[in-house]
């Protein structure tokens, strides 16, 4: 049984029905742990103990043990769980197959529950696993969540702390941290014990809240966009300074100005913003990423987008295949954009 979205899982967790095995994997590794520990009280009918409990991880499985530990009968209790935190990559064709055979078939009494919270390089490792766990039990995927239930995630975090958080900030947060739930759950607690209690200002989030790289380099094009050479300049040293490669650097610049060419597609074609997204597969909570570009491409041609998009890929060409200067190809590569969009520096 497989769980499309994350609300049916939800409602699942509360109610009685307890399937053997559970597979939880995805992008958001604080949902996975959540639902982990959700599981494990109710396999253990609400209580944790040591007797009918046996955690494993994947960087050093034993398979004997973890198969020894599923077969095992649960110890005066009405059944036992056992958790495999698993890097699929970690494991060979053979002890993959190994694992699967042990999933296949647990006992009635045994509750199973495998949590891969970073996808294996190799798709077909994953699908494996995705078979065997679906075959005897039920596999969900937790990945990004609708941008509405991100936002209430941390208004309600934020009045555990004793603290409002306006949904304009909240998503303030969010462009800063991207929707990495456990990265927000950590900077919000970070954010509400700097600010003390009552409302959460933007001007506390800039001055508190670790900015992710993506949102580094989302300040680093509207700089250049809007013809501010010195924000860019200054944004390229700070991220010098945190030790960036100018690769990765580029590489989200990159897909920040295909976002302004689909943007500017878009625009051209007048297809709304939510539609434009859903067509391009930008998921749910990145819709705001083609509304920003539908609005910033409205200065510029096909033709500049065009060469823009062409000079970023020269650019990565250099880096990979000359060995010279990463900070002068990169800061090359800015000053030539800023000659693109025809704007005065400033």
């Amino acid at each position: 049984m497989r769980f499309q979205m994350e609300s049916d899982f939800a409602k699942h967790v509360k109610g009685p029905e307890l399937e053997r095995v559970y597979l939880l994997h995805g992008t958001q590794p604080y949902l996975i742990a959540n639902y982990e520990k959700l599981l494990v009280k109710k396999a253990l009918g609400g209580e944790f103990n040591d007797f009918n409990l046996h955690r494993f991880e994947g960087d050093s499985l034993d398979l004997q043990a973890f198969y020894d530990a599923v077969e095992s009968l649960p110890f005066f209790s009405e059944g036992r769980c056992v958790t495999l935190d698993l890097d699929p990559d970690k494991l060979d064709a053979g002890q993959l197959d190994e694992l699967c055979g042990v999933l296949a078939d647990p006992p009635r009494t045994t509750t199973v529950v495998i949590t891969v919270k970073n996808p294996p390089a190799k798709r077909e490792k994953l699908a494996r696993l995705v078979k065997a766990c679906d075959g005897a039990g039920c596999v969900v995927e937790l990945g990004s969540r609708r941008s509405s239930d991100t936002l209430r995630f941390l208004r309600d975090r934020a009045q555990k702390n004793g603290c409002e958080l306006e949904s304009a900030v909240a998503s303030y947060m969010v462009e800063r941290c991207t929707d990495d739930l456990q990265l927000l759950a950590t900077e919000l607690d970070k954010l509400c014990a700097y600010v003390g209690g009552g409302r959460v200002e933007r001007a506390d989030v800039d001055a508190v809240v670790t900015t992710v790289l993506q949102a580094k380099v989302f300040d680093l094009s509207k700089a250049i966009l809007r013809g501010r050479f010195d924000a860019a300049m200054e944004l390229v040293d700070q991220l010098i300074y945190l030790r960036e490669p100018a690769g990765k650097v580029l590489a989200v610049l990159s897909g920040a100005f295909c976002d302004l060419y689909r943007g500017f597609a878009a625009r051209q074609a007048n297809v709304p913003a939510e539609r434009a997204a859903a067509e391009l597969g930008y998921a749910k909570n990145r819709t705001f990423a083609i509304k920003n570009a539908m609005s910033d491409s409205g200065g510029y041609t096909a033709g500049q987008l065009g060469k823009m998009l062409t000079l970023l890929a020269d650019a990565d060409m250099r880096l990979k295949s000359t060995g010279g200067d990463d900070r002068v190809v990169l800061e090359e590569t800015i000053t030539k954009l800023f000659l693109l969009t025809g704007k005065r520096a400033g």
